[in-house]
């Protein structure tokens, strides 16, 4: 059988979010790490799996903001968003299953 060449398949853009002027943070969208987030998720470690998907640095600046639960869910789907490769107001659609 020849090689089947499927590097340009797997190759991705850097994924971000923006949470607040000059609060830009790049979201780990590997496989692994989004399985990580969603067991996190599940036991409801919540910023626990922010920090996995956005950072450190991320969840200090998010815990310094003192946002409210809604403001917080907001983030989350903006992530998840992006590790999904769908459009927030997908992803929104999601969570209110």
């Amino acid at each position: 059988m020849a090689n089947l060449d499927i590097s340009s398949k797997l190759g991705h853009e850097k994924q971000e979010i923006t949470i607040a002027e000059g609060k830009t943070y790049e979201v780990d969208c590997s496989a692994i790490t989004m399985l990580k987030a969603e067991e996190m998720f599940k036991k409801g470690e919540i910023l626990k799996a922010i920090e996995t998907l956005l950072g450190k640095k991320a969840l200090k600046d998010i815990e310094e903001m003192k946002l409210t639960v809604k403001e917080l869910q907001i983030i989350v789907i903006a992530a998840a968003a992006q590790v999904n490769e769908v459009s927030y107001e997908e992803m929104e659609k999601r969570f209110q299953n």
